[in-house]
């Protein structure tokens, strides 16, 4: 059945966080099985495609959310506070699953979108492939792509790849059935476990131009939110994954240290100490000036992209920059959190060992690197 969202900013909002609700017990009761396997159950892949979390970037005429940039942050903080793992897989799924339906042409569209219905998307936007034009109507696209989130429980898979012509080189996506693509079982990590981010290899597939979309295309649907181009686009989830996950471990500490002592049985708290008192604040105030800051900017954004204009270098640049430093600022929180609980935290299923693998892991991606600050010094020092 196909989702109708509410057309208010504040409305889709609320409708989006109560569809996350509605997925957190079976997250919670599946957590083990995609943490044992190694990727996300079926289960819950199948309770955020049926929340119509997975179209939160997808065209509104297809069913999508079209949500805008705070909303998306939101949206991915709240699933990351249940599950850093679930989240980083709705957050990848989300941006291709909109990207697919902005940017494909509409026999694409008939092929992928059926009964208006969208599926799960996997896929890697980097063009580490290669793709050899056959013909005015087809490629040949072969290569090997690491990182695809999600990719056991998805459909459809996208690839980026080069099409190396003599006079002007290009860049295209390609949209693939999964069973076109070969996995290579090689996600065996402790951090983001249950996200399942195994590469992926194709190997010689034709694929016709309208299962394609290049770059620099303008969207063939949907509205203001596609004039925010990337990296910016894909910025606001990464966000928000670092702030669920940080106020998830501030949560947790927060509830241990009113229950436990760091040495001996009968001394007082944790929460006692008056050390304590004063991280626990800092930590409290640097979540939300996080939350308050990237809300700003992400809005700002927002009011740009709805005039039908698109960033500029330097505000890419400081969009990428928010979402390094939220990252960092998050890991602190994490950190400092997991230190206070001491030796019970080391437990595997202790959930500030969750949040601390999770979040060091999800701190590896390079759309939030502390390169991104360099970018964004450069740019400022310009203007």
């Amino acid at each position: 059945m196909r989702i109708s969202w509410p057309t208010a900013q504040l409305e889709k909002r609320h409708a989006l966080l109560d569809a996350v609700r509605l997925t957190k017990d079976d997250i919670e009761t599946h957590f083990k099985e995609s943490e044992e396997q190694g990727h996300l159950a079926q289960a819950t892949a199948d309770a955020l495609l049926t929340a119509g979390l997975l179209g939160l970037k997808l065209p509104s005429e297809l069913g999508g959310a079209e949500a805008d940039p705070v909303t998306q942050m939101i949206v991915i903080a709240e699933l990351a506070y249940i599950d850093t793992s679930a989240a980083w897989c709705t957050m990848v799924s989300a941006t291709n699953v909109g990207s697919a339906g902005a940017f494909l042409p509409d026999k694409g569209i008939e092929q992928v979108f059926k009964k208006g219905k969208h599926p799960m998307i996997a896929g890697v936007g980097m063009p580490f492939g290669e793709a050899r034009k056959i013909d005015e109507e087809s490629f040949e696209i072969t290569g090997k792509w690491p990182y695809g989130s999600g990719i056991k429980t998805s459909s459809w898979v996208t690839a980026g790849a080069k099409v190396n012509q003599d006079l002007n080189p290009i860049e295209i996506r390609a949209i693939l059935r999964k069973d076109e693509v070969r996995i290579i079982e090689n996600w065996d990590v402790s951090g983001l476990r249950g996200s399942g981010s195994n590469d992926f290899v194709v190997e010689n597939v034709k694929i016709p131009n309208y299962m394609t979309w290049a770059g620099d295309d303008s969207p063939k649907r949907g509205g203001n939110l596609y004039n925010i181009q990337r990296p910016a686009f894909v910025v606001f989830g990464h966000t928000g994954i670092a702030l669920g996950t940080a106020r998830r471990a501030l949560k947790e500490i927060t509830k241990f240290s009113q229950d436990k002592a760091r040495r001996w049985p009968g001394q007082s708290t944790i929460s006692s100490n008056a050390i304590f008192q004063s991280d626990i604040a800092q930590l409290d105030l640097k979540l939300r000036a996080m939350n308050a800051l990237a809300s700003q900017e992400f809005e700002e954004v927002w009011q740009y992209a709805q005039q039908g204009k698109k960033l500029s270098k330097k505000d890419q640049a400081k969009i990428r920059a928010v979402g390094s430093w939220v990252t960092k600022e998050s890991l602190d929180i994490v950190t400092k959190s997991f230190q206070y609980a001491g030796g019970t935290a080391l437990n595997r299923n202790n959930s500030l060992q969750q949040c601390f693998r999770d979040m060091y892991a999800a701190a590896q991606h390079f759309m939030v690197s502390g390169t991104h600050f360099e970018s964004y010094g450069n740019e400022y020092l310009k203007s």
